[in-house]
């Protein structure tokens, strides 16, 4: 392939988001997104953890940036559903339940910031729950719910090719830079030589990059609890519950899956090492995650959630990754030449149109087109000078 102006590596939630962005501007010349099929586990990776039918969505959160760059990639639903013409969004609402105010006050505020359609419910509002005395509850409404990460991630790419963008479908195993610019090279056996080039590769961003940045991958895991008609979850919302000893448990509303049954998704629990190669990182994908965790989880799910008690069929291990800024890698990170964008912390999906909009203008323009302040979200970068 001839040289081109911009390369994304990665074809994700972030790097198709991006792709799409770069496609409509006339600064990223010619866009080619890298990144490989959707894999069918057990294969040889690499895999992502978007790989999969739902993902919360939502605007609450505990800090402006997260609920903003949630607000921003939310309104943007409709032109990225129009982009590829294939639904991926369900509003079904979602739950924050708190069991102490320290976590419950700086949502309430954010929700309160943002004007969020939402109000405070007790828990005889919701049977299906078992929740403790003194709890505190906020049900989001509007466009809060669950998207689907493989839809979204299609109209992405959809929309990117059909401004002009180059899919190919292939795994990066790293790029040389040079002053005269940028060689990606592919699994394949072929290279891209680029201007510039996004690294969106999730949690396999360092085993790309010439040097390591400190953004970790964390295996974690996810429990799938069977649904029947009867079960009287049709119209449950997603969950995010925060308390003592489960710091921060998720649940998916009922989805239907491939198979054509329908699960209820259940994770939360961090327990696991950082995963250090490509290759760890592609073995916690092909397990079904710990051990420790899917206990931990059962047990959380028989207290709170009983009507899904021995309901669990099987588990997953999906990765996530993290930056000790607390707020997404997007920087760059060779001068002119190389661009990030990774540390997500298992919120891509939900708001992966602004990460990646924030991306493509700064590896197009060297802009930073946003009133959230850049530093945090080049922190890390900052650590390894």
């Amino acid at each position: 392939m001839s040289r081109v102006r911009t390369v994304v590596v990665g074809a994700g939630p972030m790097g198709a988001s991006a792709a799409r962005h770069l496609s409509l501007d006339p600064a990223a010349g010619e866009v080619v997104v890298i990144g490989p099929d959707a894999p069918n586990a057990p294969g040889p990776g690499p895999f992502g953890a978007w790989h999969d039918e739902a993902r919360l969505t939502r605007i609450v959160a505990n800090d402006l940036v997260w609920s903003t760059l949630a607000r921003e990639s939310m309104a943007r639903y409709p032109d990225i559903e129009a982009a590829g013409g294939i639904p991926f969004h369900r509003r079904t609402g979602v739950l924050y339940v708190h069991e102490h105010p320290g976590t419950f006050e700086p949502q309430w505020a954010v929700a309160q910031h943002h004007g969020v359609d939402c109000s405070l419910e007790g828990p005889e509002a919701y049977p299906y729950l078992r929740m403790p005395a003194g709890v505190q509850v906020i049900h989001e409404r509007g466009d809060a719910g669950v998207v689907n990460p493989k839809a979204l991630v299609a109209n992405q790419l959809a929309g990117a090719v059909a401004n002009g963008a180059t899919l190919v479908r292939d795994t990066v195993t790293g790029i040389d830079v040079s002053s005269s610019g940028v060689t990606v090279r592919l699994a394949a056996g072929d290279e891209v030589t680029a201007d510039r080039v996004l690294v969106a590769a999730g949690a396999y961003v360092n085993t790309v990059l010439p040097r390591p940045l400190p953004v970790v991958a964390t295996g974690i895991t996810a429990l799938f609890f069977e649904v029947e008609p009867d079960d009287g979850l049709a119209d449950m919302p997603g969950m995010l519950w925060c308390g003592p000893g489960a710091p921060f448990i998720y649940t998916v509303p009922p989805t239907r899956y491939p198979d054509g049954k329908v699960w209820c998704k259940v994770g939360g629990y961090r327990e696991s090492p950082p995963l250090e190669s490509a290759d760890e990182i592609d073995e916690w994908h092909r397990t079904d995650g710990g051990r420790m965790e899917a206990e931990q989880l059962r047990a959380w799910v028989a207290e709170h959630v009983p009507v899904l008690t021995g309901r669990d069929r099987h588990a997953v291990g999906c990765v996530i990754t993290d930056v000790a800024s607390g707020v997404p890698l997007i920087a760059n990170v060779v001068p002119d030449r190389v661009y990030v964008a990774s540390g997500c912390a298992g919120a891509a999906a939900k708001s992966c149109d602004e990460i990646g909009r924030l991306a493509a203008v700064l590896t197009a323009r060297d802009e930073w087109d946003s009133p959230l302040d850049p530093a945090p979200f080049r922190a890390a970068v900052r650590q390894e000078t």
